[in-house]
């Protein structure tokens, strides 16, 4: 049996709400139909907050001997997504690679296409049962496309609007928010359904590219 242990440098409060969760479910699931030998996934997500490059690099070769994957998250437009992980991750890698000649792939990048928020429009029903219902009810119509959720164009106001519209559009000041629960609904989420968005899909690809360089997955035939 041996130990896998995950960081994650997010960009706000409201996304380490949200990704640790997602990042642990995904990973748990890779792990538990991939992986070559017996792997323990710590449930507890190693929080590190926003830096500038340098810093993270620093972070990264710091810990590299206690963290298997260092998981960096930056939200991008559709437009800019290669230019910001080239940008981001591309320069923490070589900072780090320079540094201490850590394994590129170890460094896995999570990009959501605008917001992080449009992750979670990929399932409608997980945010309507952590509001109190069993599913996304018929009456209330779903303004945007679930499986196309990274077109929205404002997906953190989509999300707000429809928390709004379950309660029968009342007043803001009388329906809940969202944020104080993206924990909860980055437990409910279907990730079969966010598999759905590529910057979802390329997530796990990354990962299963990180796992990889560890010996931890299966060759293919």
């Amino acid at each position: 049996m041996s130990w896998l242990v995950v960081g994650l440098f997010s960009e706000g409060p409201t996304d380490r709400r949200f990704l640790p969760r997602i990042v642990y479910r995904t990973l748990l699931g890779i792990v538990q139909a991939e992986a070559a030998r017996a792997v323990e996934l710590q449930e507890d997500i190693v929080a590190y907050i926003e830096k500038p490059n340098a810093e993270r690099a620093e972070l990264v070769c710091r810990d590299r001997e206690s963290v298997d994957l260092f998981v960096i998250h930056a939200d991008a437009s559709r437009s800019l997504v290669d230019q910001i992980e080239a940008r981001l991750i591309g320069q923490v890698r070589a900072s780090a690679r320079a540094a201490c000649a850590m394994t590129e792939a170890r460094i896995v990048p999570l990009i959501p296409v605008r917001e992080t928020e449009a992750w979670m429009l990929a399932d409608p029903d997980a945010v309507a049962r952590v509001f109190g219902f069993s599913a996304w009810p018929e009456r209330v119509a779903v303004s945007w496309y679930p499986e196309r959720a990274e077109t929205v164009e404002d997906p953190k106001r989509t999300l707000t609007e429809a928390v709004r519209a379950l309660f029968g559009g009342r007043k803001a000041r009388r329906v809940p928010g969202p944020e104080g629960l993206f924990d909860q609904i980055a437990e409910e989420i279907d990730l079969r359904r966010l598999a759905r968005l590529p910057s979802y899909q390329q997530f796990e690809a990354d990962l299963r590219s990180g796992l990889g360089a560890l010996g931890i997955l299966r060759r293919a035939p």
